[in-house]
């Protein structure tokens, strides 16, 4: 995308400061072999938020779709005792890159994901912002939600070495904007899309030569409460609406050239309350995390980026969901359980089909999920 990769590149080879750990210092604070090691198929990770210092938690996932630990890694930053918002960590597309958000410093941790599973971390550096709530990477472009203070989106190179910052990459929030919520990036590289819940609003933010950003163009979210998002493969952007009582929804939208957003369809309603989070399986498989009415439901995209609703399954008694990761072979789902500190785990079949297999305990305050 407009050289970004090759710029990337070559301020990783170049050598250039990027600030934060020194590279390839040791990450690992424990590290553990999950027992009898059977047939482990993925990875899943999740960030603990501790004030005391962020960590990641990395789970071997079994071909049973259940998880043991096998390792937790500093990150470098800390976290903070209160809940910023989902989003927090992620894997890149290729699953060679581990980014989390360090809210209680300001800061956002690259890892290298190597094979096996374990994580090396490159460098922290700072988010551009204060309280960063969100990150997403594409390609060699990273961009972080900083949802305080000024709220504003920073993007970063993701190169071999860790994060630079992009002179020219960071842009505020439009006017208006209020509580800011998640982060993406358009699978062609093209645009940076942040929800925002109160302000029922949808900015977008055009990408230029080397990564920088143009001023936001703002829309009206089509139904209240636009939270969570991804993008289809088709392109097609996919917003969690957390709506009123019995009221969450996803909303299809395309970009439009000039970054506008246009609904391809009405709102599609799964019944229920307080929409947390959105991910994409496979085969058109798409989840949805209801903490309000503690269930995850099941929608189809079809082959022409159509969205129906399928069923809601529950989370647990007494469940709020909150994150949740698909596994890249589309088996599994994982949903962070924010009140009851365990992450659910569930078997996909047919038709979206989710089956509750067990949990996974962590620990308190933890948020965050990514899956491989």
């Amino acid at each position: 995308m407009h050289g970004l990769k090759k710029q990337a590149l070559a301020i990783a080879l170049g050598g250039a400061a990027v600030g934060g750990l020194a590279l390839g210092g040791a990450a690992s604070a424990a590290a553990a072999t999950p027992p009898g090691n059977w047939n482990v198929q993925g990875y899943v990770y999740t960030s603990t938020n501790s004030a005391a210092g962020n960590q990641i938690e990395a789970f071997a996932r079994h071909s049973d779709g259940t998880l043991t630990l096998a390792g937790t890694y500093d990150t470098g930053g800390t976290g903070t005792v209160a809940n910023y918002g989902q989003g927090a960590v992620t894997l890149s597309p290729d699953r060679r890159t581990l980014l989390v958000v360090d809210a209680g410093s300001n800061q956002v941790s690259d890892f290298a994901v190597l094979p096996g599973g374990s994580l090396r971390l490159r460098n922290v550096v700072a988010s551009g912002g204060a309280t960063p709530s969100s990150v997403a990477i594409r390609g060699g472009l990273a961009e972080v939600l900083n949802s305080g203070g000024t709220a504003n989106v920073t993007g970063f190179y993701a190169t071999p070495a860790g994060l630079v910052a992009i002179r020219g990459g960071s842009q505020p929030l439009s006017a208006g904007a209020s509580s800011p919520e998640d982060v993406a990036i358009s699978p062609e590289d093209r645009q940076v899309v942040v929800t925002e819940k109160v302000s029922d609003t949808i900015d977008t933010f055009a990408v230029g030569f080397g990564g920088t950003l143009r001023p936001a163009v703002t829309s009206p979210s089509d139904s209240p409460l636009s939270f969570a998002e991804t993008f289809s493969p088709f392109g097609q952007l996919l917003v969690a609406d957390d709506g009123a009582n019995d009221t969450s929804a996803v909303s299809p939208y395309r970009i439009e050239p000039g970054g506008a957003l246009v609904a391809t369809q009405a709102a599609v309603s799964d019944g229920q309350t307080a929409a947390c989070w959105i991910t994409l399986g496979t085969d058109g498989d798409v989840f949805v995390d209801n903490a309000g009415s503690g269930t995850i439901a099941s929608y189809r995209l079809s082959p022409f980026g159509q969205l129906s609703f399928v069923r809601d399954t529950s989370a647990g008694t007494g469940a709020a969901p909150l994150d949740n990761a698909a596994s890249s072979d589309g088996r599994n789902l994982y949903a962070v359980i924010g009140n009851q500190d365990h992450i659910a785990e569930f078997s996909v079949g047919p038709d979206a089909q989710l089956s509750a297999i067990g949990t996974q305990a962590l620990p308190a305050g933890s948020e965050g999920i990514a899956a491989s």
